[in-house]
């Protein structure tokens, strides 16, 4: 019978077995966690949103800009007043002029430098424009501010920095504070790992962990934030193997864009790029030794700190690190005494340009969702250069802002209004309001309140006639009489004017000019409902435009933007050019991704169109628009059309001048009779909007096939100057009736050779 092995020797055996597999497994699993590492830090791409930016302002001599706009563009873009204006982001007064040291940028057109440049600004124009040094300068474009990021796909956003980018400061007080020995250590600290384990011995539980930058990356990018005991061996493996492939400055880098600063809603907050944005509303470059600190000192809990809901606790954290940084010799004790001095200064929540203008974000959101997936929005850093017109933009807001509050004060505020400004030739949209408060976040009422648009049909109804030249011009007669038109189930419709009197036969200009209700209805029922569909459809109406007689006086529905649409060809001459918010996507480099050219399309008859627009401008001066008088300079020739839904709903103004399109409603929510009318709700807040930024005349002049025409009052003879009741008007070659008042031959003959051609040919 064999002797039994001692159990000594057997339990020896054993476990030299077991160490032997533990061995193996544990060489298994680091080379599996050095491979997951490596792979991962390798691939790592950062979710960059797609960040939005308006286009760069431009200054110039002559330009339309006053004091107030100008110093609150500048606090928009977070310039901050300092004397002398010494560095980029910083302005300051001199005398008469201010001085500003402007941010350099690159954009598609090359960008512009940093540069220091002297304005002058006096009767609410630009007076002088010049480089700080006195050079000429004729114009500067300053740095296009940034006003969203798109992150459809997750709720992470950053900024990316690089190392060489970031203040030098900011390093050193973070490795002052978090990390001293981080250029000497392998990616763990025994000295701090012990101190951590004998404070949480005394502490009896997990309170400190003693963590390197580089084991607060791998927390960061791997694992979760939870103090335990299995996080914290998984992550000492790691920080080691991370440190063993990549060098100190490719982890530092990471850290600084990684790093969890803070919660805005839903949105987290990474990076020391973005929450210098967030919570000071500059760019990192350009922070201060008090801000760096406030910034470090978040690092130890962004929640406990948070400066907006704990300032005195995160003002305390902010004074260590600066004592910190002063003991390290990062900054001087002159300094120090300087930083501990000044404020937080956080800017507001929601206070900065990135929140200032929701509705047209709204716009560009939708814009995109045409032509990328969420993925790429979410994850791809786009550059997105849109048309927003800041100053544009801040003078529809006030506009629209101070009209109601005069017609609708305290604190109900049951009026509200929404304005659509653009650039008719190239489409670009240049502002967008969606409610009389602008940084409102709710229903965006420029793109979805969808009303009657009243009047604003009317033009339409004429146009419609006008590409008829040889039955119809300006100066024919309409019927400004009741009449009524049967409906189904025995319903009949009998329109009726604003003031409930009729004028009998009056020309067509007068129907348009005085907005007529029964004048217009009796011209568009003789043209057919089918005729006036069929040219909203071309102006660019896309919804169903039902075919009942109220349309020609507005019933149709539209929103705000919708109208801007349709009212589009009839400022561009005949032209659809299609609205859009962004001009090119450049990608995370700078390189173009996608252009959206202006296009145009000739879609009314140009001569047609001229004698509407011609139209519309008596509409300004002498119809329901001369309310505007004095408001515009008298040397701009603008067009435009009231309108106002059944019981004073809806107001309306539509108009436009040789560069400028705005559209502006005002009514209630709620659909009640709010007692507004075109006239005196919408039409003051397009004037004040359109007198803020530079205006360019329309032009009178009459293009090929269309002539200035004196006609008698019985819109069927032609007439002279001079003669009695007689009117100019122009008129299409083809519409010139051949007979004349006997005042008006006798000019011909007088003139001779023009009319005996005209006759001639006729």
């Amino acid at each position: 019978m064999p002797k039994k092995a001692p159990a000594r020797f057997i339990s020896r055996s054993l476990l030299l077995k077991a160490s032997a597999v533990c061995l193996v497994l544990m060489l298994v699993g680091l080379a599996w966690l050095d491979a997951f590492v490596r792979s991962r830090f390798d691939s790592h791409q950062w979710q960059l949103p797609a960040r939005v930016f308006a286009r760069p302002v431009e200054l110039y001599n002559g330009q339309v800009l006053d004091s107030s706009q100008m110093e609150r563009l500048l606090s928009l873009m977070r310039y901050r007043e300092e004397a002398g204006a010494p560095t980029p982001g910083s302005w300051s007064r001199d005398g008469q002029s201010l001085l500003l040291h402007t941010r350099g940028f690159r954009d598609s057109d090359g960008g512009e430098p940093a540069r220091r440049l002297r304005l002058r600004i006096s009767d609410g124009r630009v007076a002088g424009l010049a480089r700080a040094d006195g050079g000429a300068l004729p114009v500067a474009r300053l740095e296009p501010l940034q006003i969203g990021s798109i992150h459809p796909g997750h709720s992470q956003d950053r900024i990316l920095v690089r190392l060489n980018e970031t203040p030098p400061a900011l390093v050193a007080m973070l490795l002052a504070v978090e990390d001293r020995a981080f250029y000497e250590h392998h990616g763990i600290s025994l000295r701090g790992l012990s101190r951590a384990a004998l404070a949480n011995l005394r502490a009896g539980g997990v309170r400190q962990g003693g963590s390197t930058l580089t084991q607060q990356l791998v927390k960061n990018f791997w694992l979760s934030r939870d103090r335990t005991l299995s996080r914290k061996l998984l992550e000492l493996p790691m920080a080691l193997l991370l440190e063993l492939h990549y060098e100190k400055n490719q982890i530092l880098e990471t850290y600084l864009n990684e790093v969890y600063l803070g919660q805005d809603g839903a949105r987290a907050i990474h990076g020391m790029g973005l929450a210098a944005q967030f919570y000071f509303g500059r760019p990192l470059q350009e922070l201060e030794p008090h801000h760096l600190a406030l910034l470090v000192g978040m690092l130890k809990g962004p929640g406990l700190y948070d400066p907006r809901r704990r300032p005195e606790r995160a003002r305390e954290r902010r004074d260590l690190v600066l004592r910190v940084a002063q003991a390290e010799g990062v900054i001087s004790d002159t300094a120090l005494q300087r930083a501990l001095a000044r404020d937080l200064e956080v800017v507001p929540r929601g206070g900065g340009a990135l929140y200032a203008f929701p509705a047209f974000i709204d716009l560009v959101r939708r814009q995109l969702a045409r032509d990328y997936p969420p993925a790429v929005l979410a994850s791809d850093g786009l550059n997105i250069h849109s048309t927003l017109d800041v100053l544009a933009q801040l003078a529809a807001e006030d506009a629209l802002a101070r009209t109601l509050e005069q017609r609708d004060p305290g604190a109900a505020h049951q009026l509200t209004g929404a304005v659509v400004m653009t650039a008719p030739d190239q489409g670009d949209v240049l502002a967008v309001v969606g409610d009389r408060r602008a940084r409102s976040t709710g229903f965006n009422r420029a793109l979805d309140a969808v009303r009657p648009i009243g009047s604003l049909a009317k033009p339409a109804v004429v146009l419609t006639a006008l590409e008829q030249p040889r039955r119809y011009h300006l100066a024919s007669l309409v019927k400004d009489e009741p009449f009524e038109v049967p409906l189904t189930r025995g319903q009949v419709w009998a329109p009726k004017n604003f003031d409930n009197e009729s004028m009998g036969e009056i020309p067509m200009l007068d129907a348009l000019s005085l907005s007529r209700n029964q004048a217009t209805a009796s011209l568009g029922m003789e043209l057919g409902l089918d005729k006036v569909i069929m040219t909203l459809r071309r102006m660019g109406v896309q919804r169903n435009i039902p075919a009942f007689p109220s349309i020609l006086l507005g019933s149709l529905e539209l929103s705000p933007f919708e109208v801007a649409v349709m009212y589009q060809p009839l400022a561009t001459g005949g032209f659809r050019t299609p609205l859009r918010s962004i001009t090119d996507v450049l990608d995370l480099s700078g390189e173009p991704v996608a252009r959206y050219p202006v296009s145009a399309e000739a879609v009314l008859d140009q001569e047609a169109t001229f004698l509407t627009q011609w139209a519309m401008i008596q509409v300004m001066r002498e119809g329901t628009g001369r309310g505007l008088l004095g408001v515009l300079p008298p040397d701009i020739t603008v067009a435009g059309k009231t309108g106002t839904s059944d019981g004073y709903r809806d107001a309306w103004f539509a108009g436009f001048s040789g560069n400028h399109l705005a559209v502006v409603w005002v009514g209630r929510d709620d659909n009640q009779p709010a007692g507004v009318a075109g006239s005196s709700a919408a039409l003051p807040v397009w004037g004040q909007v359109m007198a803020a930024v530079p205006q360019r005349s329309l032009r009178e002049t009459a293009p090929p096939g269309v002539e200035w025409v004196w006609m008698d009052e019985d819109g069927a003879r032609t007439s002279g100057e001079g003669c009695r009741d007689a009117r100019l008007y122009p008129m299409m070659t083809a519409s010139i009736p051949q007979q004349s008042t006997s005042c008006g031959e006798r000019r011909d003959n007088d003139g001779g050779v023009r009319g005996w051609f005209r006759r001639m040919f006729n």
